[in-house]
């Protein structure tokens, strides 16, 4: 099987015209901020959508902030039982509500993921040359990683 970063250099090439697109509009910005131009690729559908990382929050399923604390508990080792039991100290109903909510949607990213992403642009549009924020959403997860904008100049 592939490594990711050969299959995120397959989709780049899969999906050519709207990097060009996406990588002219992130070199025509003066500076970084939310209205930076990311490309979402949804694998399912084959669609690509482009737009500002302000947007990723409404493009992306995610779990609710209540939830983004027992996320981080188990990442660090926390039993589910343990971690439940603390977040449920915690925050009370609305940690019950948010986990229900989660088990009807089935997000694929935490508040903590979109900071994450957020942050990867921010670092993309500082290099040189210019990296632009793809992200890859396949059905069970999304995965984000920097492409360079040179050779769309």
């Amino acid at each position: 099987m592939a490594d990711l970063s050969q299959i995120h250099q397959a989709l780049v090439e899969d999906y050519r015209e709207s990097f060009v697109i996406a990588a002219g509009q992130l070199l025509a910005q003066p500076s970084w901020n939310l209205e930076a131009t990311v490309v979402l690729m949804h694998l399912n559908s084959g669609g690509v959508t482009i737009g500002p990382v302000r947007s990723l929050p409404l493009w992306l399923e995610h779990l609710s902030p209540e939830l983004d604390v027992f996320v981080r508990l188990q990442e660090q080792g926390v039993n589910f039982e343990d971690a439940y039991a603390q977040c449920l100290a915690e925050q009370g109903q609305e940690f019950v509500d948010a986990c229900e909510t989660a088990k009807q949607n089935k997000p694929l990213v935490t508040h903590d993921n979109l900071a994450e992403l957020t942050a990867l642009s921010q670092k993309g549009f500082a290099r040189e040359p210019r990296e632009l924020l793809a992200l890859a959403q396949w059905s069970d997860h999304v995965s984000g990683f920097l492409v360079s904008c040179e050779p769309y100049r």
